[in-house]
């Protein structure tokens, strides 16, 4: 058998024997130039049996290279002698599968599965290293939602969706018909509509399924006072007013009809030349009893008053009734006006009556808009009861405050109550520079790249004026709730890992699922993971509150597990972590919560209940805030 040099130049350096070991599998076989043939011999193969695995062989190094065209899964072995300069190719193998999948690539597909109940379901291959493993097989069922059907495949329809009455949708009205229709245990509470009589307006309440109590003004009998007591429009109809002897020519002021504005007189006159009997004239004009033969009387037209009054009139004969007619009010205990946050109202009059326009806008007689009466003391450091003592003398500590919400599809039933109850409850502690604000949500998109799904901090902590105008700011179409990978439980990993003692992994040991992965929907940060920080204070005290109708679920790779967000969380100071979710998925989350001092609540859809519970949260800021851990 003749020999045959065949000489191999690398793209990269390849020295001696010393030289390092060439490293797999980034290598291609692309990379290796033609052999040179030193003669016109055909070159003969090298018996494989003969030369591998070369053993006792220094210098012979035996390396995988990827297949063209650069294929990682397929390889061929390539085995060199180093120590001949340049190195010569002892054995070239054939193209095997060396790997079972790209490790560069982790998801490879989705296939059918059984769960361990019984259920059909899906899971992910995934290439771990080059090996082919498969994720935990997740059923097919869907999100449950309030539709009577068992979405979930748990053998319970509608479980935590359905309302306060046990039916799916918002939770009826309450109507006067003495039934209780909302479903709260309270049968035509808090129930109120506008009544009228020929007076006037007013409101009044249902009682028993009956409305009852108007307070609009009554009609009262007429009576000769030179007044419309049945309010029909004629003053003293049909009534004989009858005065004394002593009253003849004597002029009362008046602005009864046929008078139209201003103030005019009316005097006792006799009824008959004996003077036995006696009548009221009509109100007429002070031009009607003084009569100046330069001017021209209108008997109709008084002398205009210098201010208007509430009474219906036109006493500044400017051809207005009441106009601009305001009064400070105030219906609260007397000697609690202008204390802690008790501020006077506003009335104005409306054809005669002192009263104000409600929401509704409508006019309602005796209404003091605008006035704070004492209320129920809470920490918020403000005087709530009027009494000159705020928060009981106890004083505000620093706190941060960090909202974490579920912007998934699926949350779109509640999500107007949580952005309500948080915009009520931050408005209510708007005066506290010792509070800063911060939120998070995700997973959120934006059109026309719904293939990006992102964990978004919308606002880093700061004060209430900025973190307002940046929730305002926010956009809140349904466009960026088209989501499904609800990343909430790195969330919370995310937002304490550069303050805990116990974080189990760096936030550089992770990326995101699926950045590099063709066909998933990507997951990224706003901003970027690496740099994704919660901006607490030193000293303050935490407070996390999360929003969630999903269980726990991890979009990071390698995956988070409960246990390890469980572990950072224990170990952050002056922290507390409260979670509003789901019933069905309370369990996980509520090991979370009890982790990080804090407490579980149920996710609603009403903003008054979500409210009430917010302000439940933080009812021991004056008591000390968070314990420290």
């Amino acid at each position: 058998m003749k020999s045959t040099t065949l000489i191999l130049t690398f793209l990269f350096a390849l020295g001696g024997c010393s030289d390092g070991i060439i490293e797999t599998p980034q290598n291609y076989v692309d990379d290796v130039e033609p052999v040179v043939i030193e003669d016109d011999d055909v070159i003969e193969e090298v018996d494989p049996s003969t030369v591998y695995p070369f053993p006792n062989n220094s210098c012979v190094e035996c390396q995988w290279y990827f297949c063209p065209p650069l294929d990682s899964v397929w390889q061929k072995q390539v085995c060199v002698d180093r120590c001949e300069d340049p190195p010569v190719i002892l054995y070239e193998g054939t193209c095997e599968e060396y790997l079972e999948c790209d490790p560069q690539q982790y998801l490879v597909d989705q296939v059918d599965c059984v769960t361990e109940d019984g259920y059909p379901g899906t899971q992910n291959k995934v290439c771990n290293k080059g090996k082919i493993q498969y994720t935990e097989c997740v059923t097919d069922c869907q999100e449950e939602s309030c539709n009577y059907i068992d979405d979930d495949c748990d053998g319970q329809t509608d479980e935590g969706q359905l309302n306060e009455c046990g039916q799916c949708g918002v939770v009826p009205a309450e109507e006067c018909n003495n039934i209780d229709d909302n479903c709260d245990g309270a049968i035509d509470e808090d129930l109120t509509q506008v009544c009228s009589t020929e007076c006037g307006t007013g409101y009044e309440m249902c009682v028993s399924g009956s409305w009852v109590s108007c307070t609009a003004p009554q009609p009262n009998q007429e009576i000769c006072d030179g007044l419309d007591n049945d309010c029909d429009g004629k003053i003293d109809e049909d009534l004989e007013c009858v005065c004394t002897i002593q009253d003849v020519g004597v002029l009362f002021p008046c602005q009864d009809d046929p008078l139209i504005c201003g103030e005019g007189y009316k005097t006792c006159e006799c009824k008959d030349p004996s003077c036995i009997e006696f009548t009221m004239s009509q109100c007429f004009a002070p031009c009607h009893w003084f009569p100046n033969p330069n001017e021209i009387c209108d008997p109709t037209i008084g002398e205009a008053l210098e201010s208007e009054k509430c009474n219906n009139f036109d006493d500044n004969c400017n051809q207005l009734v009441d106009e601009d007619l305001s009064a400070a009010c105030y219906t609260g205990p007397e000697g609690t006006v202008m204390t802690g946050v008790c501020l006077p109202g506003e009335v104005i009059c409306q054809e005669g009556v002192w009263g104000n326009y409600d929401q509704n806008e409508q006019f309602v007689p005796f209404y003091c808009a605008g006035e704070v009466v004492p209320q129920e003391e809470i920490c918020n450091g403000l005087d709530d009861d009027c009494d000159g003592i705020a928060d009981w003398g106890e004083e505000m500590k620093e706190t941060d405050v960090l909202f974490i919400v579920d912007w998934s599809g699926s949350m779109d039933d509640e999500i107007t109550a949580v952005m309500t109850a948080l915009n009520q409850f931050a408005q209510y502690y708007s005066d506290e520079e010792v509070i800063k604000w911060a939120f998070m949500r995700g997973p959120v998109t934006n059109p026309p790249d719904f293939d990006f799904e992102r964990l978004e901090l919308q606002q880093n902590l700061t004060g209430f004026t900025d973190y307002l105008n940046s929730l305002a700011n926010m956009d809140s179409s349904s466009f960026t709730m088209q989501t499904s990978m609800e990343m909430i439980l790195d969330a919370v990993y995310i937002a304490v890992h550069n303050i805990t003692t116990t974080l189990p992994k760096l936030i550089s040991d992770f990326s995101w699922i699926g950045v590099n992965s063709p066909g998933l929907n990507v997951v990224e940060s706003l901003p970027e993971l690496q740099n994704f920080k919660i901006n607490w204070r030193p000293n303050a005290d935490r407070i996390i509150i999360v929003f969630t109708d999903e269980k726990p679920q991890t979009y990071l790779h390698p995956p988070l597990d409960l246990q390890e967000a469980v572990t950072a969380v224990s170990g952050t100071p002056q922290l507390k972590l409260y979670t509003f979710t789901k019933s069905n998925v309370k369990v996980k989350w509520e090991a979370l919560s009890i982790a990080g001092n804090g407490e579980w609540f149920l996710l609603t859809s009403s903003p008054t209940e979500m409210y009430a519970n917010l302000m439940e949260i933080l009812s021991d800021i004056c008591k000390g805030g968070a314990d420290e851990n």
